[in-house]
């Protein structure tokens, strides 16, 4: 039999399987939906919340690119032909091109063309690291055609960058490849930046001219303010030369009518003078005010005017360093084209930047990993409780696989909705009359034939039977325990059936001992029933009532007890000779819990099998491991169960069922 129990543990032992992955995932379903709908929700917020980019294209097709020079030692100074253009790979060459493409330098440069305050930043290091951020070069193997996108959130931004990039890198591609057939191009563009800085320059000057300005804006502001302030000082010393004026001419208007009497034989000229003069100062204080007036006048239209005239002072200083930019630039491309008259092959833009387009794929890309994600964690978050931290015995199966404990038989857990209730707390239930069988409408006892629980009980009849035979276990009565490891384990109920399928076979008396309770609170199935105290029911001084055919209760302590009995290990062994002189056939121990304290420990010794009862998905594994360990140790009679086992699985995916 040891023999038997050891190819067993080895045909079962394995690591974590398929199933054992399928148990945790569906054990804890409602986790995986939770953070799965987590996952859509955070998508469809990030999907209606996050504004989409704005993409432009442009495409670059480049054919060969020809290196040399006469003067400079790092170029080659020899024209292209078939072996040079086979040993430089196109791939070789196109990540050239891509590399100068998105070279820091060039971002600078297109930083400092557009302005960097158009990017929100603050210099223009800041501004070429977003540029570059945004820019994506690609080439597909060992094609020559390089697809150049920028992205931004300002639709007008997006071409406007990568216009500037293909222009900038032209130029640096005659930079690092001294390119001499670039020499129209630089022309080209030459011509073009003159021609927008004479437009500049052009309208530049009309505004100044209706602006009253000679020189810069900051120059004409300045001037104006000055004049402004001149003639406002001018003004006000008029002013008072006019106040002072009126009030000399007031006195002396005033003299010349208490005088006029003693002074008419005289002509008196004096007052006439004074008028005159009044009226020329007054004279001068209107002309300052109309100066000043419209001196203000001019300073408002300045202001009016200021903005267009900044934007096109910065649009005429960006045009100036373009235009010294690309002169130099052509000066570098003449003396090329000077030292080598040949022309190279240029690099063509097959698609200029394309107009901005709403680009949706990284916001379906983010979308799609937060759904992905909310999945994916679920999923994570299952299998880490269940088969990491979780300790507890999910699947019967767990006990051969992980702790090479041979298991009997498994009991489903039964509810409800399948018409059948859970094997009850060692016969206890919220309801203390559930499992009665008084009543018009009472359920069913354990003992009774249409519990669910009779049909498992017979299969460990017939097992029991068998171990009893292969082992020459014939005396009478035997001893058979029943216990667990927590108070839910359902011992009692298991226990109660399998005495009532003992007591069904031909030489079936059982005692069915509840070592639990004293009779005042036994399992609430005894209730209705006839339950002797163990020393009367092992002596019995009289004829006992049974509680079904051959099928007898009996309890521990009195029934004066004033609380829960303990059936001590001393007590238990001076009824042993009792036991062996009885009448039954088995006697059927209800036992307590596996604790510390628990009598169990001891009892378990005396017994002729003893049937272990593990909680699936409650008790730990550790534990188990550790209880069944010491009590094989002491003696190696224990068989363990597993109730309250979950199909958890499909059926069409438990490789077990």
């Amino acid at each position: 039999m040891a023999e038997m129990r050891r190819e067993q543990q080895l045909n079962y032992h394995s690591g974590i399987g398929a199933n054992d992955v399928l148990f945790a995932l569906f054990r804890r379903k409602w986790t995986i939906i939770s953070w799965t709908l987590l996952g859509i929700g955070a998508a469809v917020a990030f999907f209606f919340l996050y504004p989409p980019s704005y993409q432009s294209d442009a495409k670059l097709l480049v054919r060969y690119v020809l290196e040399r020079s006469a003067v400079d030692p790092i170029d080659n100074t020899t024209k292209p032909n078939v072996t040079q253009t086979s040993a430089k790979s196109v791939d070789s060459i196109i990540d050239a091109e891509v590399q100068i493409l998105t070279s820091w330098d060039l971002a600078v440069q297109v930083a400092e063309a557009i302005g960097y305050k158009r990017f929100g930043t603050a210099s223009k290091e800041a501004a070429a690291a977003i540029i570059s951020a945004n820019l994506t070069v690609t080439s597909n193997k060992g094609s020559d055609v390089i697809l150049v996108s920028y992205k931004s959130r300002d639709p007008q931004l997006a071409p406007l960058v990568l216009q500037e990039l293909l222009s900038r890198y032209f130029v640096k591609h005659l930079e690092v490849h001294r390119s001499a057939g670039a020499f129209d191009f630089v022309t080209q563009q030459t011509d073009q930046v003159r021609a927008r800085l004479n437009q500049t320059e052009d309208a530049l000057k009309k505004l100044r001219e209706k602006a009253g300005i000679v020189s810069t804006l900051d120059d004409g502001s300045d001037a104006l303010n000055d004049e402004t302030a001149d003639i406002q000082k001018q003004l006000n010393v008029a002013e008072a030369d006019l106040a002072e004026q009126q009030a000399l001419v007031k006195q002396t208007g005033e003299k010349k009518a208490n005088s006029w009497t003693t002074r008419k034989s005289k002509p008196d000229k004096t007052p006439g003078a004074e008028k005159a003069l009044l009226a020329g100062k007054q004279a001068k204080v209107d002309a300052l005010k109309a100066r000043l007036a419209d001196t203000q006048q001019r300073t408002k239209q300045l202001s009016e005017l200021r903005p267009q005239i900044q934007d096109l002072e910065r649009k005429r200083d960006m045009d100036a360093n373009n235009y010294k930019y690309f002169a130099a630039s052509l000066e570098k491309a003449r003396i090329d084209e000077a030292l080598d008259p040949s022309k190279m092959p240029n690099i063509s833009a097959v698609q200029r930047p394309s107009p901005p387009s709403l680009d949706t794929k990284t916001r379906d890309k983010v979308a799609l990993c937060l759904a992905g994600g909310g999945l994916g964690l679920g999923i994570a978050l299952a299998l880490l409780r269940g088969l990491i931290l979780s300790r507890t015995i999910g699947r019967p199966l767990e006990l051969e696989s992980r702790l090479e404990i041979p298991l009997m038989l498994s009991i489903p857990y039964r509810n409800g909705s399948n018409g059948h209730k859970p094997l009850p707390a060692n016969g206890s239930s919220p309801n203390s009359r559930a499992l009665t069988t008084k009543g018009h409408k009472s359920k069913l006892a354990p003992w009774d034939a249409g519990h669910f629980i009779r049909p498992y009980c017979d299969a460990i009849r017939d097992r029991l039977g068998l171990y009893f035979e292969l082992n020459h276990l014939t005396h009478r009565p035997k001893l058979v325990g029943v216990t667990g490891f927590s108070e839910t384990a359902g011992t009692s109920s298991l226990a109660a059936g399998l005495a009532a399928s003992l007591s069904e076979t031909d030489d079936g008396k059982v005692l069915l001992v509840d070592v639990n309770l004293g009779p005042e609170d036994v399992a609430p199935f005894f209730e209705g029933k006839p339950a002797y105290p163990l020393n009367s029911a092992l002596k019995p001084s009289g004829e006992m009532t049974s509680a079904a055919d051959n099928l007898y209760l009996a309890t521990v302590g009195s029934h004066n007890g004033a609380g829960p009995a303990q059936l001590g290990l001393k007590k238990f062994f001076d009824m042993m000779p009792n036991m062996k002189a009885s009448d039954f056939d088995y006697i059927i121990f209800d036992m307590p819990p596996l604790r510390e304290t628990s009598p169990t420990w001891g009892m378990a010794a005396f017994m002729d099998k003893l049937l272990l009862v593990v909680e699936a998905e409650k008790n730990s594994r550790d534990v188990v491991k550790r209880g069944y360990a010491k009590l094989v140790q002491e003696r190696d009679n224990v068989s363990v169960l597993v109730n309250k086992a979950r199909s958890r699985i499909p059926r069409c995916l438990d490789g077990e069922s």
